[in-house]
Parts: structure tokens; sequence; C-alpha cells
């Protein structure tokens, strides 16, 4: 007969053994499938009663329906805002695409044919110095169009006209208009009403050229007349048509500002005019001078008006 083993001190019976096993494996069972609102050693806060509010009910772990709503209310709400800021960043990128101007397209304002390229190489150019301007929102367009009259003297003003695609922005150019021809020299240049020369011209040819005689260099884009010898010539002009003569050529003699020789359709001999004089006076007294000499069959070398009430010849 065997006899049974004696257990070991403190050894628990086989049974109790495999009820602690299972109570175990039981609460650990019942802890994952717990929330972390029921854990160990946490103080529940809130109250599920609609009728028992609470301290701290709304950020409390235990929530009534009235406080559940509060913050779905918040959340959308942080939604929102979230939403809204997105949006509006889309939209201030959007718009900085919009003002930006990656590429140009020029035009000029009168509808005449020019050379594009060249005005739109210089709009570049000045865009390379002035990298921020490329917003037309920043756009200094005194600044640009300085810079264009420096390069391009033709160019009288030139304004922004707004976007004309995707990051491309629409230029209007104002061109010079010629009053008179200006030869210095063996360069002819352009003069318009405000005296400022240049050399590329989109209008007609103006009827008169001016022979610069003087000495004096100058450049495009200087002031090479001022505004009052303009407006003796171009009043000499109109009141010579009206007479019926027509001025085809102004001279300005050597070494002086305040006298122009004029040269008249039909006679080889230049008109001496002076500035100081008054142009309707001097024109009233070249029609008495070329009718006098045209009766007679002369042709002097010149004629001097430049005194008041007299003639003088040679």
């Amino acid at each position: 007969m065997r006899l049974p083993l004696r257990k070991k001190q403190g050894e628990q019976p086989g049974r109790r053994r495999l009820s602690a096993e299972r109570l175990a494996e039981k609460r650990q069972s019942e802890n994952r499938n717990q929330t972390t609102t029921f854990r160990r050693n946490r103080t529940l806060v809130g109250s599920l009663s609609s009728e028992v509010s609470s301290a701290g009910e709304l950020s409390g772990d235990l929530r009534s329906p009235r406080a559940h709503v509060h913050h779905l209310t918040a959340h959308r709400r942080r939604l929102g805002t979230i939403f809204i800021l997105v949006f509006g960043a889309i939209c201030f990128l959007g718009w900085l695409l919009y003002e930006f101007s990656a590429t140009v397209d020029v035009s000029p304002t009168s509808g005449i044919a020019i050379s594009q390229s060249r005005y739109e190489h210089a709009i570049e150019d000045y865009f390379a110095a002035h990298p921020f301007q490329r917003f037309r929102v920043l756009l200094d367009d005194g600044a640009l169009t300085k810079y264009l009259q420096q390069v391009t003297p033709e160019v009288s003003s030139v304004s922004s006209d707004g976007s004309d695609g995707f990051v491309t922005s629409e230029f209007d150019l104002t061109f010079r208009r010629p009053v008179v021809g200006w030869l210095i020299g063996t360069h002819e240049y352009y003069v318009d009403d405000s005296g400022v020369s240049f050399q590329v011209n989109y209008f007609e040819q103006p009827g008169v050229k001016i022979v610069d005689q003087s000495g004096v260099p100058e450049t495009a884009g200087t002031t090479v007349a001022s505004s009052r010898f303009l407006r003796f010539v171009g009043l000499a002009i109109t009141l010579a048509k009206a007479d019926n003569l027509t001025i085809t050529q102004a001279i300005i003699p050597v070494d002086t500002t305040h006298q122009v020789e004029v040269i008249v359709s039909g006679h080889n001999y230049p008109i001496k005019l002076s500035l100081d004089r008054p142009v309707g006076e001097q024109i009233e007294d070249m029609e008495h001078a070329l009718a006098y000499f045209d009766t007679r069959g002369q042709s002097p070398q010149y004629i001097d008006l430049r005194v008041s009430g007299k003639a003088y010849y040679k």
C-alpha cells in the first residue's frame, strides 16, 4: 500500500490554487476591459445625473448629457476656428500669387506697334534689382517710370494694369510724342513738348528738324531744349503756316541759346529770329521781308529780324 505524500509546508491545495489562478485571470480580464475612468487610485469627478451638478463638471471624467453637449459644442468651435484659419491662409496665399509678377506683358496706351521685348527686359531688370516690388501692391510706379526713362528715354510713363494671367502682370506704357526732330552732329534725336530728347519714335515724323550747331554735347534722355525754346519754335511754325509759309528747318547757331535761324520752304537762305522778341511780330516781319525779296527776285545770304521794326540782310 502506497502512503500519501506529505504536503510541503505552506503549499496550498490544488483546488484552492486553481481557484486563485482563475480569480487572477478574471481580474486581469476585467482590468483590460475597464476604461481609465475606473482605474485604481483615481478620483472620479462629475455627475451622470442631469439634476445633480458637481464642481468641474465640464472637465470631469463623468459628464452629464448637458456637459456632454457643451463638450461637443466646444469641440466644434475649435474645429471651426482651425478651418477658418486654414481657409484664410489659403486665400492669403492665393492673393499673393495673384499679386505676384513672375512675368510681365507690356502694351502701349495709344495702341501703336512697339518692340515689346525691349521694355519687358527693362522691367525684368528693374524687378531683379527690387525683388519685393514684384508684388503689385508694393510696386512703386514712380520709381519704375524713372528707371525706364533712363534706359528707354522714349517712355514717358508706365503704370500697372493688373493681372494678365497666372502670375503675369500687364503694364501700360505711354510714349513721348515728338514735336521736332533734333540733329546733333551725326545723331538724330526727337524732342517732345517737355524738351526731352529720345531716339526711338513710334509716331509720325515731325515736320520740322532742328539742327544744333551750338557744339554742346547731349545724350538721349536729357533735356536739350527749354520749354520756352520749344514754345517759341512751335508758335513760329503755327503762325507761319497761317500766313501760307512752311518752316522746314530750324538752326541753333554756334555759341548762342537766345536765337534761332529758320528755313522757309522755297527759300534757301536762313532768317534769324530772337527768343527775346515776341514771336508774332517777327513772323509778321518775316512775311513782309520775304514778299519784298520775292517781288524783286533777290536771294540774300540771310535776313536778320532780331531788332524790332527793322530787317537786316546781306
